[in-house]
């Protein structure tokens, strides 16, 4: 499989909706981090369910355990309905493999949440009829086949995903070479670090040469 695809300075530009490759499906990578992009139709009548159902989507992650989210690989995901309520783009960034990204979504938010929205659409009858066949009890982590179950349903959803998924022209991310876990060791370390700074009995301590470097960065 070819494509004319280049990366400068770690942006990819030049994307072709036939390059598939292990990091990011048919997305764009910067870094660590993956772009998804895709575009459905939205089935005729249906905008003001659709709205609903991304409005629960979105709920529901806010409500998540961040660990469980932060175990996807996802940074973001949104909804926009556009064209006079026709299409929907479905967009996400992560930083984990293509693969385990859609497994670990499914396993993380569940398969009716999925159904929840694709319904919707017309390009995902065929994820939806499938789980429906399957029936969701299926899809209990108690259920000795699961894994199974998971592992059939996520080829699904990436089959339909990547048939309507359009790679970024050219995908930017500012902080591309840090993951969340690093991002957020990173705040916590300052934050406890700023604490010490404003803790008068630490004074003395923080003159040793040794931390100048710490103090120097604090001072930025």
């Amino acid at each position: 499989m070819t494509s004319n695809s280049k990366k400068q300075n770690g942006t990819i530009t030049g994307g072709t909706t036939s390059q598939v490759t292990k990091k990011s499906g048919k997305g764009g990578s910067h870094g660590v981090v993956t772009e998804l992009s895709a575009y459905f139709t939205v089935k005729p009548g249906h905008e003001k369910e659709l709205r609903a159902a991304a409005l629960r989507f979105g709920g529901m992650l806010l409500k998540s355990d961040p660990k469980d989210v932060q175990r996807t690989g996802l940074r973001d995901a949104r909804f926009v309905i556009f064209n006079d309520g026709r299409q929907l783009m479905f967009a996400s960034s992560f930083e984990t493999d293509w693969d385990p990204y859609i497994d670990d979504a499914i396993d993380v938010v569940g398969a009716e949440h999925f159904v929840d929205w694709m319904q919707h659409t017309v390009e995902s009858e065929k994820v939806v009829a499938y789980i429906e066949a399957l029936g969701l009890k299926k899809f209990d982590k108690n259920d000795p086949a699961y894994d199974e179950t998971l592992k059939r349903t996520s080829a699904v959803v990436k089959e339909v995903i990547q048939s309507v998924q359009t790679p970024a022209v050219a995908y930017f991310n500012a902080l591309s070479s840090l993951t969340i876990p690093q991002i957020k060791k990173a705040q916590h370390v300052d934050e406890a670090f700023q604490r010490v700074l404003d803790n008068p009995a630490a004074q003395e301590a923080l003159q040793h040469p040794a931390l100048k470097p710490l103090l120097e960065q604090a001072a930025d």
